[in-house]
């Protein structure tokens, strides 16, 4: 199918990696979150896309949720449209250059400009969706590749800060097996 469709091809970047892609709406979604978010991608048989992949195109970035394959051998893809660019935080000590304290600890950004798709948690969601804290605010998916520590690291004093928007957030779970290749974090606000 995809080689059937040339006129639809799509230049985009996989993971770097120059790709073509045929870009449609999913249409199963009724809410607006939905309608907005909710992609579907094909690839040639060849492509590189995997799921937890990040797709570029000249306008949009897309994380890659699901993926399988046609009966044409395409990869077939379901994917979210990122929404946010975010700001990871860990707290720690600094130092001078002579390893003395230096200061008090304080949260200090270890990744800056990580996309991701961010998700506010309605009441309704969090009756929808099993696993979800009472105290999600919000949800993060992002690629496993970023540098988030789940909260009960060993090496962390206090749980990692995101900031997304501007406002400070608490990372309170990491989810790395609801999708493949991606992590989805949930968020309460924080009072530190």
């Amino acid at each position: 199918m995809f080689k059937d469709f040339a006129h639809r091809h799509l230049p985009c970047s996989v993971d770097g990696s120059q790709d073509l892609v045929i870009i449609s709406r999913e249409s199963k979604g009724s809410s607006q979150l939905g309608k907005e978010s909710n992609y579907n991608g094909v690839f040639s048989p060849i492509s590189e896309v995997t799921t937890g992949s990040l797709l570029q195109t000249t306008d949009d970035q897309y994380l890659v949720l699901s993926l399988r394959r046609t009966t044409d051998k395409d990869k077939y893809c379901g994917m979210v449209k990122v929404n946010a660019a975010i700001v990871i935080q860990r707290y720690s000590q600094p130092y001078d250059k002579n390893d003395n304290e230096d200061g008090p600890p304080t949260f200090t950004a270890v990744q800056t400009g990580v996309v991701a798709f961010a998700e506010f948690v309605s009441a309704k969601l969090l009756q929808e969706e099993p696993g979800l804290l009472p105290t999600t605010t919000h949800l993060l998916r992002v690629q496993n590749t970023v540098n988030v520590k789940r909260p009960n690291d060993p090496t962390l004093e206090q749980r990692d800060r995101i900031l997304l928007h501007g406002r400070p957030y608490q990372v309170d779970d990491i989810n790395d097996v609801k999708y493949p290749g991606l992590y989805q974090v949930q968020l309460s606000e924080d009072r530190r």
